[in-house]
């Protein structure tokens, strides 16, 4: 991957050997800590998750965006984390949780959160599960930092520690093997440091019983077993005089300061950024645009069944003059009167499914909006309710919109994951044809019938031929294809 110009924003990326190993919540009860403090920090997630960013924006009480060194071009990269940041002063920077494991990437190379690194010139904090080792963590942390000469392992947090020898042992082999690696923090084993998950990953932050509690249990782990002000050396930027009365004792669940409903379930996706926050004034509050609008008024379903949906693609089109209006199917409501384009993410229409085909105001402002030709489109979960029918696990199925000639189930399960490449075939609101397109997939659905060529042609990251996919009837047009830029 190629590294144009030096390192331009403040940030430091958390990473880890492979998933599963509590870099996620490690990551959360920092961000929290750290708003506790009144550290100015904002949140990023290199690669294509939609939930984790939802669970930092929580604990960093701050917009999370999508970092994905894949589908982005370097330039869009900085672009993006230039906006978020915003003016490097007072102590401001990103912090980025990596995906997978630090060197795993897309097939074919690249993507990596180790390429991420090094074209932002960010440090690296290493997390380490080191349940059933001792010295052999040390060799795993050495090869590391010897894997790659272009990304600084700068430091390294001990995770799921066994007990005090446990961590003794652990920090002696580190000592002989890495004596200029800083081991920054243990975190004792704890079973409460987990968070519950479904077939798409981790339960969305706006459906956990007690984030905030969870939050602010995990900030007072952090607090305890993590030096952050060596933390935030390593990050290159100044701590901020601590603001204790913000910092819960052990045991308090109750959140000192003002917290935001988390982006999964609230209607103003971006009213939480820092530009909108008095960090600063407008005249740098402009997102860059990665992708054209869908129209001058778009209205944007958003609930439970509607979640995914990407930061960077809403805030690119409000900084392009598009006026953004939130709805949810779920509560029936209708699009905005006289919006010109729907937008309908992805999410989990299978586990409302029945509601969702009760949704008659919903259902009929779809259908005339599709006979008025305004553009209306479906990604991944909006892509099913666009169509006839979607079969739940169960095996029963539901109307849908009935918009697009297909026909989904989730009874049939088999999962898509990948990045996809995609070539528009016929125009559309996203653009000409020829354009392309990148972004992923991610669904256990599958197709029992489309009826119809496919208006985009996709392949797999490595370039495999995956043929037409997506439907477009009129106006109307989807696919299970997440877009990212």
């Amino acid at each position: 991957m190629s590294k144009p110009g030096n390192k331009t924003v403040p940030g430091l990326l958390i990473a880890a050997p492979a998933s599963n190993s509590g870099k996620t919540v490690i990551t959360l009860g920092i961000l929290r800590a750290l708003a506790n403090r009144g550290q100015p920090v904002v949140a990023a997630k290199a690669g294509p998750d939609y939930i984790d960013p939802a669970f930092q924006q929580a604990a960093s009480r701050r917009l999370c965006i999508n970092l994905d060194p894949w589908a982005m071009s370097d330039h869009a990269i900085k672009a993006l984390a230039d906006w978020h940041v915003g003016p490097p002063d007072g102590g401001r920077f990103l912090l980025c949780e990596g995906a997978m494991g630090l060197f795993d990437g897309a097939a074919g190379g690249g993507g990596s959160s180790a390429d991420l690194a090094a074209l932002m010139d960010w440090p690296v904090v290493l997390v380490i599960d080191v349940r059933g080792q001792a010295a052999s963590a040390a060799a795993i942390i050495q090869g590391f930092v010897r894997f790659r000469a272009d990304v600084r392992i700068a430091g390294v947090i001990l995770n799921r520690v066994g007990s005090a020898r446990h961590r003794d042992l652990i920090m002696a082999a580190c000592a002989q093997a890495i004596p200029d690696i800083p081991i920054i923090g243990a975190v004792m084993r704890e079973d409460a440091l987990s968070l519950p998950e479904r077939h798409l990953g981790l339960v969305q932050a706006g459906e956990h019983p007690a984030l905030e509690a969870f939050l602010d249990h995990a900030s007072t782990i952090i607090e305890r077993d993590i030096d952050l002000d060596r933390f935030l050396q390593l990050a290159g930027v100044a701590p901020v005089a601590r603001n204790l009365a913000n910092i819960p004792e052990q045991g308090d669940a109750s959140p000192q300061t003002s917290v935001p409903r988390p982006v999964s379930s609230s209607s103003d996706v971006l009213s939480h950024h820092p530009h909108r926050n008095g960090w600063f004034d407008g005249a740098s509050d402009n997102a860059p645009v990665l992708i054209a609008p869908l129209g001058r008024h778009i209205a944007v379903a958003r609930d439970a069944a509607f979640a995914f949906c990407y930061p960077h693609l809403i805030a690119g089109w409000e900084a392009a003059g598009a006026r953004i209006d939130y709805f949810s199917p779920l509560a029936n409501q209708a699009p905005a009167q006289h919006c010109d384009a729907i937008y309908l993410p992805g999410g989990y229409p299978e586990l409302h499914a029945a509601d969702l085909a009760k949704a008659d105001r919903f259902m009929t402002a779809l259908r005339d909006a599709a006979r008025r030709g305004l553009p209306v489109y479906g990604e991944c979960g909006g892509y099913m309710v666009l169509g006839d029918i979607l079969v739940d696990g169960a095996g029963k199925r539901h109307q849908m919109a009935g918009l697009l000639p297909l026909e989904t189930s989730f009874e049939q399960r088999r999962l898509h994951l990948g990045y996809r490449q995609v070539e528009i075939s016929q125009d559309c609101p996203l653009g000409r044809s020829g354009m392309v397109l990148r972004g992923h997939e991610f669904h256990y659905a599958s197709t029992i019938r489309a009826d119809g060529p496919g208006w985009l042609m996709a392949r797999t990251a490595d370039g495999q031929d995956l043929g037409p996919c997506g439907l477009q009837n009129g106006s109307v047009f989807g696919s299970f294809f997440h877009l990212i830029c």
